[in-house]
């Protein structure tokens, strides 16, 4: 979470080609993404990562409240939610990436069930043939009391659902802890109304 997270964040943080180059310098040293600090725990997250080794609950409670406080903050763990489900994709082992292309919606739900529970520590499951997950653990809410953390969530899942099983979907919150709900559930629906 915290690679995918900071990986977003430099991603959204890196100018585009526009032409202004004389005030690159000035702007550049204001986004957190491209800062030195960021670069230094990037290389130490992806060392994490290679050793499958985790960060600290601590160090990434922190992470998602400093993100949690930017305007786009939902832009942010939607992306790393993304991004964290493509990784999560790509450890696959080669039978079990055959075996999701061959039969998606069974094989495929399988599999994006599995890396929901082991990257995102969320429950994901069917009810009447929708997929609905839901997440016990309150890191998100903890670090963003405004919920907006929990939006990482709800991509990642929609993207494990793409790639894995074929399923264009929106994971809508139906509930959240910040709301005062009883739990954190995402609820799938057609990602656009209109060709459903």
């Amino acid at each position: 979470m915290p690679l995918a997270v900071l990986e977003a964040v430099r991603n959204l943080d890196t100018p585009v080609e526009d032409g202004l180059t004389e005030f690159a310098e000035e702007l550049l040293s204001k986004r957190l993404g491209l800062s030195p600090t960021v670069a230094m725990q990037l290389a130490e997250y992806e060392g994490l990562v290679r050793k499958n080794a985790r960060v600290g609950r601590s160090h990434v409670e922190a992470l998602l409240r400093l993100v949690g406080r930017r305007p786009d903050a939902e832009l942010v763990f939607s992306e790393a939610g993304r991004r964290a489900a493509r990784r999560g994709v790509a450890k696959l082992g080669l039978l079990s990436r055959v075996g999701t292309n061959a039969a998606p919606r069974a094989l495929g739900f399988r599999a994006a069930r599995g890396i929901a529970r082991r990257v995102l520590g969320a429950d994901l499951h069917k009810d009447a043939q929708i997929p609905v997950a839901s997440v016990a653990d309150t890191l998100a809410l903890v670090a963003t009391p405004d919920g907006s953390a929990c939006t990482f969530y709800g991509a990642a899942l929609a993207e494990l659902l793409r790639l894995l099983v074929g399923l264009e979907v929106a994971m809508v919150h139906t509930s959240c802890r910040a709301n005062g709900g009883v739990h954190c559930e995402w609820r799938a629906a057609a990602a656009d109304p209109w060709h459903s």
